[in-house]
């Protein structure tokens, strides 16, 4: 017979008491996640930098996409599109390019009646002969980092068919002490002062050859896709496909200009102000003005396409008359480092 009295005995022996825990106290439990809550805290800035830093690399990759597209067109046509051109109705460098940015197609189903595509521009219903712009949008025009719309209507837009509203806009020059001068008018009615010293300008076609400051000293297109304090104000008047109200832009006809011209338009900008100023001013506080600024919602500056098709940022502190040179295609002023 077995002694199981021995055998519980060793057993007990061999067990001695232990704690038995059922989980974490609470104490435990607010302990970890607070210490979960500090980590997510002290990662979340880091994943917004990445992803901000994502979105600023597009930007980048869609204006040398432009940059391509404008080389594309100027060698097929020997010189580049008109930044702009009479009358309002009429398309701007923006539509000139789409062939030129995979949508051919798209392109070849606009009627350019009379070279006009935007029939009933004066009353913000501009796409009568055009439905196909109404409401359109086009990643390669849109700058993911901005936060406002792609297709605004916001006031003073006059945008009610909703065309597209880009973050891009053509260099028509600039406006500064340090420039040659005859190369802009004075400051006229509906947005300040018109300059035709760059290369994308109202009613003229220019060439490469014409930036005989070299290509790499040339601003051509730059970034417009962040509001000033509160306000939209990119140059999309009707939506951004738009043109220009003055038929002609000659240096005679700029220079005769007077404070009764009524000159505005859409998709070009003449440089006037520092790059994401702090307020708007004569020419820059209404869309259809001619020295809308140049913004961005990335840290520190805007983008900036030059004439060699590179993408170059620039920095909000830029030395003005050095962007100025920038904007000029041909001042004998050429810029080092910026």
């Amino acid at each position: 017979m077995k002694d199981f009295s021995m055998h519980e005995t060793t057993r007990s022996m061999s067990r001695p008491g232990r704690l038995v825990r059922g989980g974490f106290t609470l104490i435990e439990l607010l302990v970890v996640i607070a210490i979960i809550a500090v980590l997510i805290a002290l990662l979340l800035p880091a994943v917004q930098q990445a992803r901000e830093a994502a979105r600023r690399t597009q930007c980048k990759n869609n204006m040398k996409q432009l940059g391509l597209a404008l080389h594309n067109y100027h060698d097929t046509n020997n010189k580049l599109p008109m930044g702009t051109r009479y009358p309002t109705a009429a398309p701007n460098w923006r539509i000139a390019l789409l062939p030129f940015l995979d949508q051919g197609p798209l392109y070849n189903q606009l009627n350019f009646v009379g070279g006009n595509f935007n029939s009933s521009a004066t009353a913000g219903s501009g796409y009568v002969n055009n439905r196909i712009l109404a409401g359109l949008f086009l990643a390669a025009y849109k700058c993911p980092s901005s936060t406002l719309s792609g297709n605004s209507n916001v006031s003073g837009y006059n945008n009610a068919d909703l065309g597209m509203t880009h973050d891009y806009v053509g260099i028509a020059g600039a406006t500064d002490s340090t420039l040659p001068a005859g190369q802009c008018s004075p400051e006229h009615r509906y947005g300040g002062i018109t300059c035709i010293n760059g290369l994308l300008t109202a009613n003229y076609c220019f060439s490469f050859r014409d930036a005989t400051d070299g290509l790499s000293n040339v601003l051509v297109i730059a970034e417009q896709s962040g509001p000033i304090a509160t306000l939209d104000r990119r140059a999309n008047y009707y939506g951004g496909w738009g043109g220009f109200t003055q038929t002609m832009a000659t240096m005679a006809t700029l220079t005769s200009w007077t404070s009764t011209t009524d000159a505005w338009g859409t998709g070009i900008t003449t440089v006037r102000y520092r790059i994401n100023p702090p307020s708007t001013a004569s020419g820059s506080d209404n869309i259809h003005d001619m020295n809308t600024a140049l913004t961005s919602q990335h840290s520190g500056g805007t983008h900036g396409l030059l004439g060699d098709g590179s993408v170059r940022f620039i920095s909000e502190n830029i030395n003005f008359s050095t962007l100025a040179n920038l904007a000029s295609k041909s001042d004998g002023l050429v810029v080092g480092e910026f």
